[in-house]
This record gives structure tokens, C-alpha cells and sequence, in this order.
């Protein structure tokens, strides 16, 4: 399915007939009155780009801020696959997600969309509330299994 075809079902059945890309591949949603993320098709339409501003960098404390975005990062565990990215001119975060769009049927868009919106709003209120990077450093949950594989150890070796 093509992003044009896309969009058009998901305007019918958010009851925005009128949903397309702009003149600049552009599409603008708006969540909740707050969660606005965007929507940008590459030149070939190939690939879709989801957006949205997240937050601030704080004044204070940027160190543990970015290591606590960094690490949620790793294999986009505390992302939902998403990854987070720095507008250093305006010290603001975007989480980001790339899709290939060109043999994504409609609902699996849907469901990257939503859980994207869900993982949008998770962060924009942990942001909001100074809960990044203050006391706990560290905000992805991790089991023993998991360590394992991020220190080597369930990885095959040559």
C-alpha cells in the first residue's frame, strides 16, 4: 500500500476525509490537543518519517537527560523502536521513527502509528514533569537475560 492510499483510509476512519501529504510530503496529526506528530514521505514515497517534538533538554542536568535518551535508545526498548533525536539550535528532543511504507499493509500502519502516539505521550509526560535524568538514571527495565545479551554472552561468535 502507498502512503496516499494510507492516509485516505486512516482520514476515513478518523473522520478527516480531507487527510493527505501536503505539497512538501507533509502530514500533520494532532492527538489529544497536545500530540502533534508529523508524517514526511521521502521524494520516492518509499519511506515515511513519523515525528514529534518531545520536550526541552533541561537547563540543568543535561548529562544524566541524554544518557537516560540514550539509553532508551538501545534496540528502541524504551521507545517502542522509535529513537530519540537533538535539535541542538533549539535544545528541544524529537522521537523519530523511520518506516518502508511501500509493502506495509494499512493496520500495521495504524499500530505503528498508535504505538508510537503512546510512546509520544509517555515521554512528553516524564519530560514534563522533570522525571528524566533526576533521581534514577535509568527509566528501560532490564532482566538478567537481557544483560546477558548486552554483555556478549548470547551472541554467536566467528
Amino acid at each position: 500500500m502507498d502512503i496516499h492510499a494510507i492516509l485516505s483510509q486512516l482520514g476515513q476512519q478518523m473522520g478527516l476525509p480531507q487527510l493527505k501529504l501536503d505539497d512538501n510530503r507533509v502530514c500533520r496529526l494532532v492527538f489529544d490537543q497536545r500530540l502533534v506528530v508529523d508524517i514526511e514521505a521521502t521524494d520516492d514515497e518509499k519511506i515515511v518519517h513519523l515525528y514529534a517534538l518531545a520536550g526541552e533538554v533541561p537547563p540543568e542536568n543535561k548529562e544524566d537527560f541524554m544518557s537516560v535518551l540514550l539509553e532508551a535508545n538501545l534496540f528502541g526498548k524504551g521507545t517502542g523502536g522509535s529513537s530519540f533525536a537533538l535539535d541542538h539550535n533549539h535544545q528541544e528532543v524529537y522521537l523519530c521513527r523511520v518506516i518502508l511504507i511501500d509493502s506495509l499493509a494499512y493496520q500495521d500502519f495504524v499500530n505503528l502509528l498508535e504505538a508510537f502516539v503512546n510512546h509520544l505521550e509517555a515521554w512528553m509526560d516524564k519530560i514534563d514533569r522533570g522525571d528524566v535524568g533526576s533521581a534514577s538514571k535509568s527509566t528501560v527495565q532490564t532482566s538478567s537475560a537481557d544483560d546477558h545479551h548486552l554483555s556478549g554472552g548470547g551472541f554467536i561468535r566467528a
